[in-house]
């Protein structure tokens, strides 16, 4: 029996049925790192997609209402280097982890988003599942932000 490298285990397990999500999601991260200025990677990161939309969390609003303006030229600069196109970016303020690692697909910070119908989060004024709310009275991302998922509870003061 001879050893294999990890890296050659590893694309082994992501080639097979199955693992085309945790693939994809690695390509996205890659992508907006690549596309996006070093400052602005570190400010921001892709967080959830669900049909076609890709969300992407920033440290700040005023990021989020700048990366709004140049939208569409970031979609098509990140569906040249990514196999499942993107429809639309959609950047919100709430959710950004400062943390020095990138998110992966297994990173418990990236919830895919609930079914259901679009309403608004009471706590911060952006679109939401049903579900979401249903659940956490939330959003997920202000869910993460409280600490209320990932099992790390903080004192709101």
């Amino acid at each position: 029996m001879s050893l294999s490298p990890i890296a050659s285990i590893a694309v082994e397990i992501q080639t097979q049925p199955g693992w085309e999500g945790v693939r994809d999601w690695g390509l996205i991260i890659q992508a907006w790192v690549a596309i996006v200025s070093p400052a602005i990677a570190e400010r921001s990161q892709p967080r959830s997609i669900s049909r076609g939309i890709l969300t992407i969390s920033t440290n700040s609003s005023s990021l989020a209402h700048q990366l709004t303006f140049g939208r569409q030229a970031l979609c098509q600069q990140l569906n040249t280097q990514l196999i499942a196109p993107i429809d639309e970016l959609r950047f919100i303020s709430v959710g950004f982890s400062s943390r020095s690692s990138t998110p992966t697909a297994t990173d418990s910070h990236s919830i895919p988003i609930d079914s259901g119908a679009i309403v608004i989060c009471s706590h911060c004024n952006c679109r939401a599942r049903q579900g979401e709310l249903l659940r956490w009275s939330m959003c997920q991302f202000c869910a993460i932000d409280l600490g209320i998922i990932g099992g790390k509870f903080k004192l709101i003061t």
